[in-house]
C-alpha cells in the first residue's frame, strides 16, 4: 500500500478507499534506476507519477548547460504538467537521482477515470493545484528572495533534500553557482 497516497485519496480528498482501489487497481508500479529517464526533452509526458521511494529532478538544458526546475521527493506527484495536459513535447526531462519508486498514471488511464466518475475531478484538481502552488512559490522565490533565502526555503520545503541530491545539483535549482552555494552553507545556517 502507498501510504501517503492513500492518505491523499482518503483523507485530504474525502474519497473512499474503493476509489483507492480503483487509483491502484489501474496504475502501475514502477522503478527507476540511478540517473534513468523517465522523460526525454522534446518527448510528450503520457503520465502522472506519485512517488513512493526516491528522488528525482526536472529540467531544462541551454547552451549545454542544465537548469533544474523541480525536485520530486517521496510524497509527491511527478509529470510535466503542461506537456501531460496537452499532449505536446515537454520542454524539459525527468530524471532519477537515486532508485526509486513510482505509482504510474497513464494519460489514457488518468482519463478514463475522469469518464467513470466525476468524483476523480478531486484528484485531479489536487494534482493541478499542488504543482502549480509549488511552481508559483519557486517563481516567486526567484524574484524577490536573495539566495540565502531560496536556500533556506528549499530546506524547509525540502527537509532531507541534501541527502540525496548533489550539491550541485542543488545549486542549479536555486540558481546559483556551486561556489556561491557552498558560501551560503558555511554561514552555519543551524541545520
Amino acid at each position: 500500500m502507498y501510504q501517503s497516497l492513500y492518505s491523499i485519496v482518503t483523507d485530504k480528498l474525502k474519497l473512499s478507499d474503493h476509489y483507492y482501489d480503483r487509483l491502484i487497481e489501474v496504475s502501475e508500479q514502477r522503478f527507476f534506476t540511478n540517473k534513468e529517464y523517465l522523460l526525454q526533452i522534446g518527448k510528450t509526458c503520457s503520465f502522472i507519477g506519485f512517488v513512493e521511494k526516491g528522488y528525482l529532478r526536472s529540467f531544462r538544458e541551454k547552451d549545454g548547460e542544465e537548469f533544474i526546475s523541480d525536485f520530486y521527493v517521496p510524497g509527491t506527484f511527478i509529470t510535466s504538467y503542461r506537456s501531460f495536459i496537452n499532449q505536446e513535447p515537454s520542454a524539459g526531462a525527468i530524471q532519477s537521482l537515486e532508485n526509486s519508486e513510482i505509482c504510474w498514471l497513464s494519460f489514457d488511464t488518468y482519463n478514463l477515470l475522469l469518464n467513470e466518475s466525476s468524483e476523480w475531478f478531486k484528484l485531479g484538481k489536487y494534482i493541478s493545484d499542488t504543482l502549480f502552488i509549488k511552481k508559483c512559490m519557486k517563481e516567486t522565490s526567484l524574484l524577490m528572495d536573495s539566495a540565502l533565502d531560496r536556500y533556506k526555503l528549499l530546506l524547509q520545503t525540502y527537509p532531507h533534500l541534501e541527502q540525496h541530491v548533489a550539491q550541485y545539483h542543488i545549486a542549479s535549482y536555486l540558481g546559483i553557482k556551486p561556489e556561491s552555494l557552498s558560501r551560503i552553507k558555511s554561514l552555519n545556517l543551524g541545520h
